[in-house]
Formats: structure tokens, C-alpha cells, sequence
């Protein structure tokens, strides 16, 4: 897809590539990345943090099976950040949900007893005791009554992980208010058909802005459970505090640092005598900020959305070129390559079991070239962008993809001419380009490349003595982009 701003003569690409064939394994990022996993945030905690709630209550509510669960993942990041999921998990199957660490604080031990499919929960007091029978004694009553129970505790499912159960029968212990539940631990291949997932950044979300069931959005995914992340609720409070005590916005994404080239490294382009260009001082510095939501309904991705926005985003485009014997015609080249291409450091999250993401930051430069008799000479761009710039990806709706706020861009063409005595035409461009790969459990893969392509640089020479050349030096607007491209290909319907 192609889209055009006719201020700054920029060329927005977003492509899709899905990858047919492949099964999604999250954590697996095709890029080469490692990136690390988030690790569950227990809610209450975050509630409390976060000022949702002021303290701990005993809310026997909790017990109760219901449609849906808010499951929160974090880990810290880039310069005292915290890298953020919040997830809506809808119940599967009609199976009902409860979460484990919601009715915890109600709990004095939990046992999940290892792979002997018994798990044991003793209760604080004889009241929340008779309200977990009386709650899920229903699954006694028919074997096919069950309910499915998402555990976030030490000894249930793999470490710094949630462990679904599939709980089938209960039995009860009323002296030691301890009650035996049958669970079968449940694959997240098999649970996690139905959510919503936002990723990157904390939002508030606005009083009855919900559509369908009510979610909380991603407010508070910003501290919470950094008692895993961190270690214990007062460090997390005390921790944390100095950022939840400050102005801080919670519609803020984390920055990742993307900065690529290293300046006055000397990288080839063309060598083909008597022409040679090379690339001797490319790079690219600065950071993004990238937020993204996917739906997935019955294992099929509904919606799926990512959007990066540059931060104090700078480039620098030096091309040396050199004609090297006289030409009794004219000849031509053209080239394009990719000069570098790397991971972005701590970009990658994964939510276990469900869903990864990797980054990648790649720098192209392509140059053509018309000249007859010899010459040397150096050119090229600085570019910056504006903060205010955002390219935004829509998946499975590719006409609503969008580029905006570039307007404020700075570009500085130079040139500097060694050597004459030759007619030449060259011109050059750079494109900087973030490519994500993610892999959805039970879905597929996918990668998505937003590309941002300079204005085209193009210098015309005429050789003659000193005072008679001459030379004209310009910015080539990009072609014009078609009002409706064709949609790519979708690997998911």
C-alpha cells in the first residue's frame, strides 16, 4: 500500500506478508529477535497501585464464574519503563471463567499438588468457605457442568506463567474449610480462542465508550504486577510510586530505541569501473513508540491494528560518486540495496502461550546514475521528523491505514563537487523501514513493514571550464500514489 504527503514529497509504505503454512509459535519471532516475555500482573495488586481501589476488600464475588477475565502482563523496559498487555479473555465453549488471583486474598494456601489432578484451596473463614461450595458445587450435579479456573500462583503451571484448569468435580473438607477440585490443566491453544489484546501503552478508557462487554482497557497496565516484575507489593508501591507521584500521561507508549549506521562508515553501493558510488556516511538515530489491538473471535483474527510513531527521528543520506576514465557515450546504472538491517533492542513482547512480536529496523538507499567522461563528488540529505508523525497499520482493513502529523519535517540536501569533466545525472534516495513479525497461537503469522521514503535527491551536471559549468541540485517529488490500491492478499478470513 502507497500513500503520499505532498508537503514533504514523503512515500508511506505499509505492507502485509502473511505466512502461510506455518503454525503459530509465540515466543518463535521470524525476525531473529529474542524478546522477553511479559509476566503476569496480579490484578488486585494493580488495583490497588493504581488507585482503582483503595485496599484489599473480601469480595466474595470473586469466587463467581464468569463470561469474561481481565489478565495483565508487564515487564520492565527501556529506561525505567514498563512494557504493557492487558488482555480480555472471553469464556470458551460456554465454558464459564474464574480467576484464581481475584479470590487469593480470600485463600490462606493453595495447593495445585503437581500433576496428580487434585488442587486444594483452604478458605480465610467459614463464610467465604460456604460461598465457594455453594458457587461451584453446580459442577457436581452433571458431568458435563465444569468450569475453567486461570491460576497465577507459585506451583500451578509453568513459573512466571498462568495456567488455565479445566475443573470438573469439587469434594470439601469443612473442618479445615479446604475444598478438592479435579483440574485438568488446559492448554492456551484450547482456552484462548476469544479476546481482545492491546499491547504498548496504558489508556483510560472513557465512561461508556465499551462496545460489547465491558473491558477496562489498559489503564493500569502500567504498574500492576510489577510484584512479579519486581518483587512483592511494597516494592511495587515504593518502587513505582516516584512514577505513579509524577505527571505522568497514561496514554504514554514505551520509546525503543532505533538507531542503526554507524557515521562515517564507508558501505558500497555500485563498483562497476569506471563507476563507483558508496554510502559514506548513512544512519539512521532516534527511537519509536508503537501501541497495537487484535481481536480474535473462534481462533480468527477480526481485527488487528499497529501503530509506530517516531521520536526525535533523524537520517543522514552521504553518497560519494566517482567516474574514474572518460566515456566516449553515455552510460547508465541503477541500484537499490539494503544497507542495514538489525533487531530493535527490547521491542519484543510475548504474552506466553498466546501471542509474540519481534522489531526490525532496516535502511535502504537506492541511486541511479546517467554520465558520460569522468567526475567526483559528494552528496546526499539530513532528514529529521516531527514527533507528531504516526504511521498506522490496519491488518485486515489495508484502506484504512493511515500516515499523519509529518508535516514539520526537515530536509537538508548538500553536495559537493571533487571533480568535473563529465555530463552527469544522479539521483538517490533513502528509506528507512520498521518490519514486525508476530505469530498468533492458533492463527498464523504475519509481518507487517512500515516504510517511510525520503524525498528522491537529483543533481544534473554539464561539464565545461570552470565558469561555464553548471549545476542544478533538487528534490524530485515522489509519483503520485493510486486513490484505491488493491488490498494485499489476507492470510486470515
Amino acid at each position: 500500500m502507497f500513500f503520499k504527503n505532498p508537503f514533504l514529497h514523503l512515500a508511506f509504505t505499509i505492507s502485509f506478508f502473511p505466512f502461510f503454512g506455518l503454525s503459530a509459535a509465540p515466543g518463535d519471532i521470524l525476525v531473529g529477535t529474542s524478546p522477553l516475555a511479559l509476566k503476569p500482573i496480579d490484578i488486585n495488586n494493580f488495583e490497588i497501585a493504581t488507585g482503582l481501589r483503595r485496599r484489599a476488600s473480601e469480595d466474595f464475588s470473586h469466587l463467581d464464574p464468569g463470561t469474561q477475565a481481565q489478565l495483565i502482563y508487564g515487564r520492565p523496559g527501556n529506561d525505567g519503563q514498563l512494557l504493557l498487555a492487558n488482555m480480555t479473555l472471553f469464556a470458551p465453549d460456554g465454558l464459564q471463567i474464574v480467576m484464581m488471583e481475584r479470590f487469593e486474598p480470600l485463600t490462606s494456601a493453595v495447593d495445585c499438588k503437581g500433576d496428580d489432578g487434585e488442587m486444594s484451596l483452604t478458605f480465610k473463614s467459614q463464610e467465604v468457605f460456604d460461598h465457594a461450595i455453594n458457587t461451584w458445587g453446580f459442577i457436581n450435579e452433571a458431568q458435563e457442568e465444569r468450569f475453567l479456573l486461570i491460576a497465577n500462583h507459585d506451583g500451578c503451571g509453568p513459573d512466571e506463567e498462568r495456567q488455565p484448569y479445566l475443573i470438573t468435580d469439587i469434594r470439601e473438607d469443612k473442618a479445615k474449610l479446604t475444598t478438592y477440585l479435579t483440574a485438568q490443566p488446559a492448554p492456551w491453544s484450547d482456552v484462548a480462542g476469544t479476546y481482545d489484546l492491546d499491547f504498548g501503552r496504558a489508556a483510560m478508557p472513557q465512561p461508556g465508550s465499551h462496545s460489547g462487554p465491558q473491558r477496562r482497557g489498559l489503564l493500569g497496565d502500567i504498574f500492576n504486577g510489577v510484584k512479579d516484575v519486581i518483587g512483592g507489593v511494597g516494592d511495587v508501591i515504593s518502587d513505582v510510586g516516584d512514577v505513579l507521584s509524577g505527571d505522568i500521561a497514561f496514554d504514554k507508549s514505551a520509546n525503543f530505541p532505533v538507531t542503526i549506521g554507524v557515521p562515517g562508515e564507508n558501505h558500497p553501493i555500485i563498483n562497476t569501473p569506471p563507476f563507483s558510488i558508496a554510502c559514506t556516511d548513512c544512519y539512521v538515530t532516534g527511537s519509536f513508540q508503537a501501541i497495537g489491538h487484535l481481536s480474535v473471535e473462534g481462533f480468527k483474527l477480526q481485527e488487528f491494528t499497529l501503530a509506530a510513531s517516531p521520536q526525535d527521528f533523524a537520517a543522514k543520506l552521504q553518497l560519494d560518486a566517482n567516474i574514474t576514465a572518460s566515456l566516449g557515450s553515455s552510460d547508465s546504472l541503477q541500484q537499490t540495496i539494503e544497507l542495514f538491517k538489525a533487531p530493535v533492542p527490547g521491542a519484543g513482547i510475548v504474552v506466553p502461550q498466546i501471542f509474540s512480536l519481534g522489531a526490525i529496523m532496516s535502511y535502504e538507499v537506492g541511486v541511479s546514475s546517467s554520465f558520460s567522461g569522468s567526475a567526483s563528488m559528494t552528496f546526499g540529505i539530513t532528514a529529521s521528523m516531527p514527533n507528531t508523525a504516526a504511521v498506522t497499520a490496519d491488518v485486515l482493513r489495508p484502506g484504512q491505514s493511515s500516515a499523519t502529523g509529518f508535516e514539520g519535517g526537515v530536509f537538508d540536501p548538500f553536495f559537493n563537487l571533487n571533480e568535473l569533466s563529465a555530463s552527469l545525472t544522479m539521483a538517490a534516495f533513502a528509506q528507512p523501514k520498521l518490519s514486525f513479525e508476530v505469530a498468533i497461537t492458533k492463527v498464523g503469522k504475519l509481518g507487517i513493514a512500515l516504510g517511510v521514503k525520503g524525498p528522491v535527491i537529483s543533481a544534473s551536471l554539464t561539464a565545461g571550464n570552470s565558469r561555464s559549468s553548471m549545476l542544478h541540485l533538487f528534490i524530485m517529488k515522489q509519483a503520485s500514489a493510486p486513490k484505491n490500491p488493491a488490498p494485499p492478499k489476507q492470510a486470515f478470513n
